[in-house]
């Protein structure tokens, strides 16, 4: 029992730890893209302040950071299209606060989203909505389909699990993919059993 609790107190602090680098690790983004612009030598001090706090790699949006910088500096040259990307991804995510809602944004808390299931993805299939910051939707798929997984381009009675990306608008709803949000939302609702989470949680599944 002592063990048990010792075990449990042990993943309380390394949790906690993690929380406080994420928080401390979106703050510097913050920081890093306000004036809209990201130079080399900024890259370069996130990717150190990264590598000395590795237990934001642990969790999502560090992971994507992390990720993100490492293939930017991979080649040891950072295109300005590479710039332009990373800098987007940094804008992105640092409009959001994770540290408060775990969600990508503000508005998600009013999606269908929930995100305490806890299922394996090979072999469903899954379809994709919205911008994610992983990359492209092309992308999430491949990794999908690389995981077993089949993909779809729509929601239907076959999908398992509808992904919701984390750039998601506040006026959602009117939105091209807010219908797919609204098709999976009244197929749960009609008994269907197809699960409806974020990106955050995806990567959490697919890690």
């Amino acid at each position: 029992m002592e063990s048990n609790d010792s075990y449990a107190a042990a993943l309380s602090i390394a949790k906690h730890k993690t929380n406080r680098a994420i928080k401390h690790l979106m703050g510097l983004v913050t920081g890093l893209v306000a004036d809209g612009q990201l130079n080399d030598l900024e890259i370069k001090m996130l990717s150190s302040w990264i590598a000395n706090h590795p237990e934001v790699t642990a969790e999502f949006p560090g992971s994507v950071i992390a990720r993100k910088v490492a293939e930017v500096l991979d080649d040891g040259v950072i295109t300005e299209e590479e710039r332009s990307h990373l800098l987007e991804t940094l804008l992105g995510l640092a409009s959001t606060d994770f540290s408060a809602t775990g969600s990508a944004a503000s508005e998600v808390a009013s999606l269908p989203i929930d995100d305490t299931v806890s299922i394996d993805l090979r072999d469903m299939t899954v379809c994709f909505t919205g911008e994610f910051v992983f990359g492209t939707r092309s992308a999430c798929e491949k990794l999908m389909e690389k995981l077993g997984s089949r993909c779809a381009s729509d929601v239907s009675k076959k999908v398992n699990v509808l992904v919701i990306g984390t750039r998601v608008s506040p006026d959602w709803a009117h939105t091209s993919f807010g219908r797919k949000i609204q098709k999976a939302a009244e197929l749960r609702e009609d008994g269907h059993g197809i699960h409806i989470i974020s990106e955050r949680r995806w990567q959490e599944l697919v890690v």
